[in-house]
């Protein structure tokens, strides 16, 4: 077994080589520095390749290893600990389940979770051993609520490059002069960009879900433009949202909310005039949502240039 450790300014960089799955993987590298358990696959073969540096309130993880499972003990985590596990494959794939979610994590993505977060990384046989980099890092309290189900896959190239050159860095030249800027300048700087790359997915999380109800309210609309009474207080008790958010979203669309529901009474009203001459424009106006005849031909006219009793 290769065994090297190295203490430097920072903290301390430990280099380990596992041939044999024994008590000293389990306890060494599993428990003390991963904080949990792996098994193995059964009638699998084993070894290990793994490098640490522990600094401060950081543990910066290189590991290459066989199939098997990993499972992280929240137990073997301090209660007091509000930080973060940022986990990138370099080679091969793995599968992280937590909280019933799973997820694939290879080299396109990054997986963050809340590191008091019990989960299972799953190494999965792909014909070569998985090598992973694996950051934990504390008191990151704001970069936690950005994670909104205490896991998530951020794909992105930039980050997960981003992540591996830091922990091969650090691991390099923690134990040389260099070592007393890394606390400071490389530590700030994966916790800034983890801080952009999740409020990006954020962001992006919100721009879907918030376009996705928008354009079930206007479907919701089309199909109910014949209620008289809608408007932000039925639409809003429908899809259980407060009236303000439903203002914003139309507003952030560049057309409010009544405008929306103008538009396509007026719309329905302009294709029925023109696909019959029996019913009586009253009834089309009525039928489209509108309360009196005269509130409606003032807005065709506005809209369409011209009288409802001239529609082409």
């Amino acid at each position: 077994m290769k065994n090297q450790e190295i203490t430097s300014e920072v903290g301390k960089v430990l280099e380990r080589g596992y041939s044999e799955y024994d008590r000293t993987f389990r306890e060494e590298f599993c428990n003390d520095i991963l904080r949990s358990a792996f098994e193995i696959y059964q009638g699998s073969s084993f070894s290990a390749q793994t490098q640490v540096a522990l600094f401060d309130d950081a543990r910066v993880i290189s590991a290459t290893l066989t199939p098997g499972t990993l499972t992280r003990n929240a137990k073997l985590v301090s209660s007091e600990t509000t930080g973060l596990v940022a986990i990138n494959v370099l080679r091969g794939q793995a599968k992280l389940t937590s909280d019933g979610r799973s997820m694939t994590v290879d080299p396109l993505g990054v997986a963050v979770i809340h590191a008091d977060v019990p989960f299972q990384l799953e190494i999965l046989p792909v014909g070569e051993d998985t090598q992973i980099s694996w950051i934990e890092l504390s008191s990151v309290t704001d970069l936690r609520s950005l994670i909104r189900n205490k896991s998530v896959m951020v794909s992105s190239n930039a980050l997960s490059d981003y992540i591996s050159f830091f922990v091969d860095f650090f691991i390099k030249y923690a134990n040389g002069d260099i070592s007393r800027y890394l606390d400071l300048s490389i530590r700030q700087s994966i916790v800034e960009m983890l801080r952009a790359f999740l409020r990006d997915q954020v962001a992006r999380e919100d721009g879907s879900n918030k376009a996705r109800l928008a354009n079930e309210i206007i479907d919701y609309i089309k199909n109910n433009l014949e209620l008289h009474d809608l408007g932000a207080a039925k639409i809003s008790r429908n899809f259980n949202v407060s009236q303000r958010k439903l203002y914003k979203i139309f507003e952030d669309s560049g057309l409010s909310l009544r405008d929306t529901i103008l538009h396509y009474r007026l719309e329905a009203a302009r294709k029925e005039l023109a696909s019959t001459v029996e019913k009586k424009i009253i009834n089309i106006a009525f039928d489209s949502g509108f309360n009196d005849v005269s509130t409606f031909y003032r807005n065709f006219k506005r809209k369409y240039g011209y009288s409802p009793r001239h529609t082409p």
